[in-house]
């Protein structure tokens, strides 16, 4: 049986339990994600791009992001920032992890991220990663990965239950990560 069959065969059968599969990982405060985050910045996804990495083992494929860094501030002054994820499809052949981050050109993020490699570079798997989005007056606000509503940054890491509150401003946010870094040296 070749490799590249092998792979198939593997990403069909977990494809097939991925229902059935959860990602777990600890809680991350909003304390942790700011202090062991490389790089904090508010962005845009300018460009998702799979691609297949050949190991000794098959070829697994790996998923490009850019973004267009909006705010840079930590650990960048860089105006792209790209990170790699495990996962994606190319040429007909998906791979993936359950709730692995799917990243769309012009989303807006708040990133914290590691530097160094590994199949998700989002500090806390998802939970370093907040979506931005203009309400209906036009103020930027920031929710969850999971779509939850940010109503403040001790809700990180915490029971996520329905509010009707709305998500804090992305502007409040970015505000309260900068004080949190005040005691963080570069």
């Amino acid at each position: 049986m070749n490799a590249r069959f092998r792979v198939i065969a593997v990403c069909l059968a977990l494809s097939s339990a991925a229902p059935a599969w959860a990602t777990t990982y600890a809680p991350v405060s909003f304390d942790e994600l700011v202090n062991t985050a490389d790089v904090i910045f508010i962005g845009e996804v300018t460009d998702v791009r799979p691609y297949p990495v050949n190991t000794r083992d098959g070829t697994i494929i790996n998923t490009r992001v850019v973004f267009r860094v909006v705010d840079p501030l930590w650990g960048t002054s860089s105006a792209l920032e790209a990170f790699d994820f495990f996962g994606g499809e190319w040429g007909g052949v998906a791979m993936g992890v359950a709730d692995m981050p799917v990243f769309t050109s012009g989303e807006r993020v708040v990133m914290f991220a590691h530097r160094a490699r590994s199949i998700n570079p989002v500090v806390g798997f998802t939970q370093g990663l907040m979506q931005v989005g203009a309400d209906v007056n036009g103020v930027e606000r920031v929710w969850t990965a999971g779509g939850m509503p940010l109503t403040r940054p001790e809700a990180i890491g915490t029971q996520i239950t329905v509010t009707p509150l709305l998500p804090m401003r992305l502007r409040d946010f970015r505000d309260r990560i900068a004080t949190a870094l005040e005691g963080r040296r570069r």
